[in-house]
């Protein structure tokens, strides 16, 4: 589609260079004498306008003036500066004043064309990204949505609620079919071999259900990708721990659950996500739930390798110890040999 820009300059001759070397590139180009006149286009027209060429010195309104009412009506358009003062003060002020860039005049053919092809670039990429999360956002509150209408039909106890969230989880991706049963398993033991109170054991069984529900928001191809993950991707992937616990923030059933769906990939190092806890400032059920987390990763097979052996996930569950995982409870992990479960 052809990119239409608007230039606005009191100086005629400038106008119509601009124009002339725009439109070699295939630009659509309107031309205005002022700010009243742009402001009137705009308002007639913003949505067909990709970008301003704005001129600070303007009878009128000046160009800081108009770039002002720009930002606060149509943010979504960006604005080159020109100015003939060529020195950093005033590009820099513009810059600040919310333009996307300046060049000083008298233009040369290059750097317009340069500097137009790059703001141009850098506004479609921002507009994209902005859809994007708008379209997330959406689809989470879709998923939210759905996940408060099943609580409001489901009657059963809380134990059959936990099971069911843990199927919708695992049914994102079929590679961790089991995995939340079987973390959970591990999970009890581990917190009876510890000696918790009931009411842990029940946080423990229930948390460790849910650890991973924050997956839902995360879309399949990302999640069952066979190739390694770019860096936008493993960022969206971190951020489930936070999206499960916004996803379960209005239950109340599962409030107890937040510390453990929030927490379970911190490292004792401090070296986890999404907060950076260190050591005993990570709660002990989060802490419990990261090794059994990790170790029936480390067995199960995945989109991206197949299961390790229990003995090999077992010496990376100890050469861990003290960095990724707390050594008091991978001393019980091991001594009461959980491992086999």
């Amino acid at each position: 589609m052809t990119k239409h820009i608007v230039t606005t300059d009191d100086d005629q001759a400038i106008r119509k260079v601009l124009q002339i070397m725009l439109r070699k590139e295939g630009f659509d180009v309107s031309a205005c004498k002022n700010g009243d006149e742009l402001l009137a286009i705009l308002k007639q027209d913003s949505q067909n306008i990709d970008l301003v060429l704005l001129d600070i010195k303007m009878p009128g309104l000046s160009g800081f003036e108009v770039l002002e009412i720009i930002r606060r009506h149509y943010p979504k358009i960006p604005v080159i500066m020109l100015t003939a003062f060529n020195d950093l003060d005033t590009g820099m002020k513009a810059i600040r004043a919310g333009a996307s860039d300046y060049l000083a005049k008298p233009v040369r053919r290059e750097e317009l064309i340069s500097c137009v092809q790059r703001v141009l670039s850098e506004s479609e990429l921002e507009q994209e990204l902005v859809a994007e999360q708008t379209q997330y956002k959406a689809y989470q509150k879709e998923l939210e949505d759905k996940l408060h209408d099943a609580l409001s039909i489901l009657e059963n106890t809380t134990r059959a609620t936990l099971e069911a969230f843990s199927e919708t989880i695992e049914q994102k991706d079929a590679y961790t079919k089991g995995h939340c049963s079987r973390v959970r398993n591990i999970v009890v033991a581990l917190g009876r071999a510890l000696n918790v109170s009931d009411e842990m054991l029940q946080i423990l069984e229930g948390g460790s259900l849910l650890h991973d529900i924050g997956k839902i928001g995360i879309p399949e191809q990302i999640l069952n990708k066979a190739t390694p993950l770019n860096e936008e991707e493993e960022a969206l992937i971190k951020m489930h721990p936070v999206f499960g616990e916004r996803i379960v923030m209005y239950i109340h059933l599962f409030q107890s659950y937040r510390p453990i769906i929030r927490s379970h990939h911190e490292r004792y190092d401090g070296k986890g996500y999404p907060d950076g806890l260190k050591g005993k400032d990570i709660p002990l059920e989060a802490r419990i739930t990261a090794l059994a987390d990790s170790f029936d990763a480390m067995t199960s097979d995945r989109s991206y390798r197949a299961a390790l052996p229990t003995e090999i996930a077992v010496e990376e569950i100890k050469l861990c110890s003290g960095t990724q995982f707390d050594p008091e409870i991978v001393d019980v992990f091991l001594d009461k040999e959980l491992y086999l479960l």
